[in-house]
């Protein structure tokens, strides 16, 4: 990993500990050689269950699916990947700059685990990438769990890159957990502060060696090719885009995609309600597929 102080990258990797240390079932970690770097992937739950591939938000890696990986287990086996291109324990020798670069990656990722086709779920960044991957590789995707996508659907709120510019800015710890990190959790909901010192000191120390993914609106005749069942959650509170906006253009794309908008949640919906996240998941995933030649969409 490239830290620009060794005292940096230990707090990083402290709070990286710190945060898997909550996952609250047995994991083993490994890497996978790609043409963009080794791939760091974390692994959970029975060998012999479906696999699931799952994609973090910027910023975090795999360590955020403390909430969710229990539940999930139990009826996959999960592989928590982490990005190239993002602030984790991946290697990156190589950008990840488009939707084939990303299709291309994951295939070596699946290639290596020998796995021949898979659920994908993503958050945020990961949502987004889970998109562009699905527009690439379909043959290799079962179903997709879509939670928050960053952009994909429709514009980013200026807010959100001014916030982005004041952290960068300003490289305090306490602002950026305070501006940032909280604006992402619906007023009233509650996450352990420390869960963001994995974020933080990733945004105070971390020295890219690649350019890093930043998610933008996917054109809708890319969406459009997308005919895998699609699940999409998204919070009512969602900050960084308007949620009731991204619902209607996702149903006007993704011809077979089902839409949950989660009572007093936010960005962080699958942590600020992850019971309910979880049930609305696992039952998508075990239900069967349904005729395809309509959609079927709640709301």
């Amino acid at each position: 990993m490239a830290f620009k102080t060794a005292e940096g990258e230990k707090l990083f990797l402290q709070a990286y500990d710190n945060n898997l240390n909550r996952w609250p079932i047995p994991y083993e970690s490994f890497y996978i050689s790609t043409s963009y770097g080794d791939t760091h992937v974390i692994t959970a739950g029975d060998k012999g269950l479906p696999p699931l591939i799952m994609l973090h938000g910027a910023g975090m890696g795999s360590t955020i699916w403390y909430k969710n990986v229990e539940a999930l287990s139990k009826i996959r086996r999960v592989y928590a990947v982490e990005a190239i291109g993002d602030i984790n324990k991946s290697e990156p020798i190589r950008s990840i700059s488009n939707r084939e670069d990303m299709g291309k990656w994951m295939s070596e990722i699946l290639d290596h685990m020998e796995i021949e086709k898979t659920d994908f779920l993503g958050h945020s960044a990961g949502g987004y990438m889970t998109l562009n991957i699905a527009t690439c590789i379909q043959s290799r995707v079962k179903k997709l769990v879509l939670l928050a996508p960053a952009a994909s659907f429709v514009p980013f709120h200026k807010q959100f890159f001014l916030r982005l510019a004041l952290i960068n800015a300003i490289r305090r710890k306490g602002f950026i957990r305070r501006v940032f990190c909280h604006w992402f959790i619906a007023k009233g909901n509650i996450i352990e502060d420390d869960i963001f010192d994995q974020f933080i000191y990733g945004v105070l120390h971390y020295k890219w060696k690649v350019s890093p993914i930043i998610p933008k609106v996917i054109p809708a005749e890319k969406l459009k090719t997308i005919e895998v069942p699609t699940l999409l959650l998204m919070g009512d509170k969602e900050v960084i885009y308007n949620p009731n906006r991204a619902i209607v253009q996702a149903k006007a794309s993704i011809p077979h995609i089902e839409t949950v908008m989660l009572p007093n949640t936010s960005h962080c919906l699958f942590i600020e309600d992850a019971e309910k996240a979880n049930d609305l998941v696992i039952d998508f995933l075990h239900k069967e597929a349904v005729n395809t030649e309509l959609p079927h969409q709640i709301s």
